[in-house]
Parts: C-alpha cells; structure tokens; sequence
C-alpha cells in the first residue's frame, strides 16, 4: 500500500465497558484528530471496522488464552509497567473459558496450573469469550483487513510518556495525567472525551475512552512499524496469538 494512502487510512482502539464497547477511530498519520463511539455488540463493532475499512482494531481484551503457564507476553508487559504493573491481569488460563462460574473457574486453574484465579481476571471471561466469538484467529494475521491485534492501554502509555504512569486511572491526578499525555497525539482529545461521554445509549468512564484512544495510538505504530510485540510467536492451542502489542 503507498505511503500517502496508509497516512490517510483510518485505525482504531477498542475498550471493553459496562454493557458494551467503546471505539477510538483516528487517521494513521500523527496528530490527526481521534473519534468515539459506544456499542452494544462486539459483532456490531467489527461491523463498523469492516464497512469503514480500517486498518489496525487494537482491543483491550486478552484473546490467546494459555495452558499450564504464563503468557510470555504478560510477563513482559508487567516487566514494561514496573510499579504499575497491577494494572495488567494475568490472562486465566484456556481451561478457565467455559466455565460456569467463578468457584469452577478457580477450581480448574488450579487443577491446570496450580494457580488460582482472581475474582477480576475472571470479570473479564464475557468479552474474552465475546470477542472470541466475534474474531476468528485469522483476523489477527498480519495479512487480515482490518487486522485485529491485542494491547494494553496501560502498556501503551509507557511508550508514550517514555516512562509507566505516577498515578492510577481510577484517580483524578492519573486521569490528568494520562489525557495530558495523549493531548500530544490526539489535539481534540480533551473535546472528544467530553462530547462522546454525553452522548449515546452507553455512558463509559474517561478512563475508558482514554484506555481506547492509548490503544489506537498504537495501532498507528504498527502501521508505521514503530510497535513492539510482546510475547511474538506465541499462539494458543486453538490458534489466537498470545501477543500484546504496544
């Protein structure tokens, strides 16, 4: 594809949100302007990539699931996050997915692997098990159109800033903090934020459009060959990779 047509293509982050799933679009060239919407569907999300013919959808959201140990990527990123590395969850293991609840959950994981299962990493199962259903592992390939890939906004933000954020999201100075850090790659971040906030059938956080736009952020550096892939060559047994790009 030419240059000038990859400067003027459009790429997206994807945030998972009480009741749906916010997406961050913006142009690939840095400094364009980013937009938002809500949605209740991931299916009805990826609809919208696919008419809208973007590159890159980076989602917020583990999808290649591990077996006995730990994703290689996960221990990479927490490396990355250093005192904010609680931030990232450990992916729950493959075993985990269908289970009925968190007492099965936790049991299994233990049987597979030893390890028990948080009450938060397993607050994640619905999108994991939506997005799952949504994807195939081919649209994750590096030929796919749009080519789905995993982030994690957090991780993003290290890259960003050049070093892992003071304070947390759920407070107000991480929230300035981190939009303060975005406003160099987003100039209409501060507006958007607050417009698509007001608006729409869904009401997500700030941290949550802040967490999509730190995602499509780097869905632009894949697409100019800037990004970082944690955990590369790694896939699960039913074919998703287990990669986080930042």
């Amino acid at each position: 594809m030419p240059s000038e047509t990859i400067a003027t293509s459009l790429v997206a982050g994807v945030d998972g949100v009480r009741g749906g799933w916010v997406l961050a679009v913006t142009a690939v060239v840095g400094g364009s302007a980013v937009e938002f919407s809500v949605w209740d569907t991931l299916g009805e999300l990826w609809a919208e990539a696919r008419a809208r013919d973007l590159l890159v959808v980076g989602f917020d959201m583990p999808v290649g699931l591990p077996g006995t140990e730990r994703r290689t990527a996960d221990i990479e990123a927490r490396e990355l996050l250093q005192a904010r590395r609680s931030s990232l969850f450990w992916t729950p293991p493959l075993c985990t997915l269908d289970a009925a609840d968190y007492a099965e959950a936790n049991l299994r994981s233990r049987r597979q692997t030893d390890r028990g299962l948080s009450a938060q990493t397993f607050a994640l199962m619905p999108k994991i098990r939506e997005l799952r259903a949504a994807l195939a592992p081919g649209d994750f390939a590096p030929e796919a159109w749009p080519r789905a890939v995993e982030v994690h906004p957090e991780s993003s933000f290290v890259r960003l800033a050049g070093a892992p954020m003071a304070s947390s999201k759920h407070k107000l100075a991480g929230l300035q903090e981190r939009s303060a850090v975005l406003a160099g790659a987003f100039p209409n971040i501060a507006e958007a934020a607050l417009l698509d906030r007001l608006t729409g059938p869904l009401e997500p956080g700030l941290d949550d459009l802040l967490d999509a736009a730190a995602a499509a952020w780097t869905a632009r550096r894949i697409m100019v060959g800037e990004a970082d892939c944690l955990g590369a060559g790694e896939q699960d047994e039913t074919g998703y990779p287990m990669h986080i790009w930042v």
